[in-house]
C-alpha cells in the first residue's frame, strides 16, 4: 500500500488543447478518491495518467516513494479495473485472474493461492472459476474484473467507471461491494465517475473537476454542505441545489418580491443557493417567507419533489406532503442554510 501525490500535473495536446490544467492533490495510504465531473472534463485522462497510459506533458506523479512520470505500467505497482471488463473471453475466470500473475513470472502454487483467496472475497465459487466469461452476468465479470486486481496485490486500485454498463439496482449493490472490499483490503485507491451518488456514497476523498481543473476537494459531506462554487452546488447532491438571483440589502435578501434575513450583511447582486430539504413549508404568508407557485411533482416514493418558482425562477422543494398543482405555498429558510455566491465569479462568499 501507499499514497498516492499528484504535483501539479498537466496534460496537453499536439493541437494544444489543455486537457488537465495544473491539479495537484494526495491520495493517502489505504485512502478511497473519487474523481467526479461532467464527461470532458479530464478525470479519465487524469486516471490514465496515474496508470501510466497517457503520458503527463508536466507536473510529477508519486506512487509511495517513487516518483513514476517515467515508469511503465506494468512496473508502476497498480491494477487497474475498467468499465468493459477487458477480459479474455477464449480464457477461463481462473485463467483471467491468474494471467498478470503468469506474466510475472509468479510460482503456480503462489497463484493458486491468491486466486482462491480473491475468489473467496468475492463470492465467486469453484463452478464460476472454471467458466468463460460469455456464461457470467454483468455483475459476475465485473467480480472477475475485481479479482484480477486483488491477485496483483498492488500498491494501488484505479477504477474507471467500473459499473458504467450495470443496470441501476445492480450499480447500488456493486458499488457497496467496492466499498467494502476497499475496506476490508486497505488498498489506496482512485475512482472515475461521472455519477455523483456513486462518488458521494464511495469516496473518502472527492475531487470534483471542470474544465480540466479542481473546483473542490474534500469529505463528500463537507463539499455538499459548503460547497465552492455554483458548479459544485449544482453538481453535487441530488436533487441539485437551486442557484436563484438575488440581492442583498445589508441584513436581508432579496428573491423576486421576497425578503429573508441574513446571518451576516451583504450588498449587491449576489446567487443565492438553497438545499431543497432546507426550504420548510409554513401554513400561510409570514414574514421572511418565500411564496412558490407550484407546477409539477416528481414522485419518487418515499417522498416527492415539487417543482416551482418564484420571481419568474425555478425551484424545487423536497415535501413529504401532497399540493394541487398550481397551489401557492410559503417556504421558511433558517439563515444559516443559505448559500450566498458572487454574481461574477460565482464563488462562494467568506461568512
Amino acid at each position: 500500500m501507499a499514497q498516492v501525490v499528484l504535483n501539479n500535473v498537466k496534460k496537453i495536446y499536439d493541437n494544444g488543447f489543455e486537457a488537465v490544467k495544473g491539479v495537484s492533490f494526495t491520495v493517502p495510504d489505504g485512502g478511497f478518491c473519487v474523481l467526479v465531473g461532467p464527461s470532458g472534463c479530464g478525470k479519465s485522462t487524469l486516471l490514465r495518467m496515474v496508470a501510466g497510459l497517457e503520458r503527463i506533458s508536466s507536473g510529477d506523479i508519486h506512487i509511495g516513494e517513487r516518483k513514476v512520470n517515467e515508469i511503465e505500467p506494468m512496473d508502476r505497482d497498480i491494477a487497474m479495473v475498467f468499465q468493459n471488463y477487458a477480459l479474455y473471453p477464449h480464457m477461463s475466470v481462473y485463467d483471467n485472474m491468474a494471467y498478470g500473475l503468469r506474466n510475472r513470472r509468479t510460482a503456480e502454487s503462489d497463484i493458486a493461492g491468491r486466486v482462491k483467496e480473491a475468489a473467496r472475497i468475492l463470492e465467486l465459487s469453484d463452478d464460476m472459476l472454471k467458466r468463460k466469461p460469455r456464461q457470467l452476468s454483468g455483475g459476475q465479470r465485473q467480480r472477475v474484473a475485481m479479482g484480477r486486481a486483488i491477485v496483483r496485490q498492488p500498491a494501488a486500485f484505479l477504477f474507471d467507471e467500473p459499473l458504467s454498463n450495470l443496470d441501476a439496482k445492480l450499480r447500488v449493490q456493486m458499488r457497496g461491494e467496492i466499498k467494502q472490499l476497499q475496506q476490508r483490503l486497505g488498498t489506496t485507491s482512485i475512482y472515475v465517475t461521472h455519477d455523483q451518488l456513486e462518488a458521494m456514497t464511495l469516496a473518502d476523498v472527492l475531487v470534483v473537476l471542470n474544465g480540466g481543473a479542481i473546483e473542490q476537494i474534500g469529505a463528500p459531506l463537507e463539499i455538499y454542505r459548503k460547497p465552492a462554487s455554483t458548479f459544485v452546488a449544482a453538481f453535487i447532491g441530488s436533487p441539485a441545489m437551486n442557484v436563484l438571483k438575488g440581492r442583498g440589502e445589508g441584513g436581508t435578501l432579496g428573491i423576486g418580491e421576497a425578503r429573508l434575513a441574513l446571518s451576516h450583511p451583504v450588498s449587491g447582486e449576489v446567487l443565492v443557493g438553497l438545499r431543497a430539504e432546507d426550504l420548510q413549508p409554513l401554513s400561510g404568508p409570514a414574514p421572511g417567507s418565500l411564496p412558490v407557485k407550484l407546477r409539477y411533482v416528481e414522485e419518487l416514493g418515499a417522498h416527492r419533489l415539487m417543482h416551482g418558482e418564484i420571481g419568474g425562477q425555478p425551484l424545487v422543494v423536497s415535501l413529504g406532503m401532497e399540493h394541487a398543482i398550481g397551489d401557492e405555498m410559503w417556504f421558511g429558510v433558517d439563515p444559516g442554510a443559505i448559500h450566498l455566491f458572487d454574481a461574477v465569479t460565482r464563488s462562494r462568499l467568506p461568512g
